[in-house]
């Protein structure tokens, strides 16, 4: 092997001296190394001339069929060693379900999986979404249109909530009609429409005024934090909320809840078949949602 990979180096470099100095050898060790190949095979594989070194036509073809295999064996050796390597998985998700709801959770995604890097890329605008890479997406508005394959993450459930302070200040609150002379925070959507107020009171047979002065941010994410603050009353989806529920951040003061036709999807690109890693992310993500929305 000593002399194979003398010859090898030697081929590469048109050149014992500078085959030695790549190996770390003394220029004499390849002449050598190379001569006892020479003498088991029993050919000639180079010119030995005053300038150098020349490979002959047997060394030609000789060097050619070990430059295919040596790379194999390179290819080989950084397969091994990328295999010892954390998989990267890239997760696309909105700013606030990756706000409220994946982030203290996923210190158990990475507890059940150590080997798996998982990245996080917050998007909140999906119009360009076949340009964006990622493993696994939870986009807004549902499957957006081209080859996805998608699995059903969770049923768009809508109710309002606010802070336990500014309910507490506030008339005992029975029915939607009763929201109608409160403070609502609203959400400004630019990409895709989103459920919003006038909404959820034409589904009560209600009507908001369009005098009132609300208060409105561009960011679920800022919105659901001006409710924490006591600012007003905020529409709350259930999966995003229910946590914020539970830690007493948020309370629903009224009983109904609306279910939407719209729920929220997992997408993957179809010409790209999910890894063992992103199949593990995937189940994960839909038995974490299954446990959330399943509290009471």
């Amino acid at each position: 092997m000593r002399s194979l990979l003398a010859f090898h180096i030697a081929a590469q470099e048109q050149s014992f001296t500078r085959a030695a100095a790549v190996l770390r050898l003394g220029q004499s060790a390849v002449s050598h190394s190379v001569r006892q190949l020479e003498n088991i095979l029993g050919v000639k594989l180079f010119e030995r001339e005053a300038q150098g070194v020349r490979l002959t036509a047997v060394g030609q073809r000789l060097a050619k069929r070990m430059q295919l295999g040596f790379t194999e064996i390179q290819a080989g050796l950084e397969e091994a060693i990328s295999s010892q390597q954390a998989a990267v998985l890239t997760l696309l998700v909105s700013t606030s379900l990756a706000s409220h709801w994946l982030m203290p959770r996923i210190a158990r995604f990475k507890q059940a999986y150590p080997e798996v890097q998982l990245r996080i890329i917050t998007q909140d605008a999906y119009q360009d979404i076949a340009k964006l890479e990622f493993d696994l997406c939870i986009p807004v508005g549902g499957v957006p249109e081209g080859a996805y394959q998608s699995w059903k993450f969770v049923d768009e459930v809508l109710f309002p909530v606010c802070s336990p302070a500014w309910l507490a200040q506030q008339e005992q609150l029975h029915q939607p009609s009763d929201l109608l002379t409160k403070p609502l925070i609203h959400l400004e959507e630019h990409y895709i429409p989103r459920f919003n107020w006038p909404q959820y009171f034409q589904h009560y047979g209600l009507k908001l005024s369009h005098t009132r002065k609300d208060v409105s941010f561009n960011d679920y994410s800022i919105v659901v934090q001006a409710a924490i603050e006591g600012q007003g009353i905020v529409l709350g989806w259930h999966h995003i909320v229910q946590p914020l529920i539970e830690q007493g951040k948020l309370v629903a003061p009224l009983r109904e809840r609306i279910l939407t036709p719209a729920p929220f999807y997992v997408i993957a690109r179809e010409d790209k078949p999910l890894s063992s890693e992103a199949e593990a992310l995937l189940e994960w993500l839909l038995v974490e949602m299954q446990q959330t929305v399943g509290e009471k």
